[in-house]
């Protein structure tokens, strides 16, 4: 990489961060839909009234909840079907979570090393004389 322009390095270091920057965000919000939400906040408030205010954040935030609450609702056959329920939801979000994060540990990692071997090119770059 001796001949590389540090400058374009740089460049492609901060987006590389950006972009990991980016996937961070992404892969971190839990994904449940407004709807599911909603139903979720619903049955909360339906099984239990006066106490579901110190759990109704959970329809937001845990996948596994939603699962477990929409499994009551509909009078799952067994505890086992419930277990599979949440389960799957888990391993879903689990999934996405992972892949995720490692696409932004890669766009951090090569987008921080890029950076820096551009700074140090730069700054070891001789002076043109004019």
């Amino acid at each position: 990489m001796k001949n590389k322009n540090p400058i374009s390095l740089i460049i492609i270091g901060v987006i590389l961060l950006l972009v990991g920057g980016g996937l961070y965000f992404i892969s971190s919000a839990p994904k449940i839909s407004a709807e599911d939400q909603a139903r979720c906040e619903q049955l909360v408030q339906n099984k239990y009234a006066e106490n579901s205010s110190t759990i109704i954040g959970s329809c937001k935030t845990d996948t596994g909840f939603v699962a477990l609450m929409d499994s009551q609702a509909n009078a799952t056959a067994s505890a086992e079907d419930t277990a599979k329920a949440i389960s799957s939801a888990n391993h879903k979000e689990l999934g996405l979570g992972i892949f995720g994060k490692f696409l932004m540990g890669l766009c951090v990692g090569i987008g921080i090393a890029l950076l820096i071997k551009g700074l140090i090119t730069l700054k070891n770059k001789p002076q043109s004389i004019n």
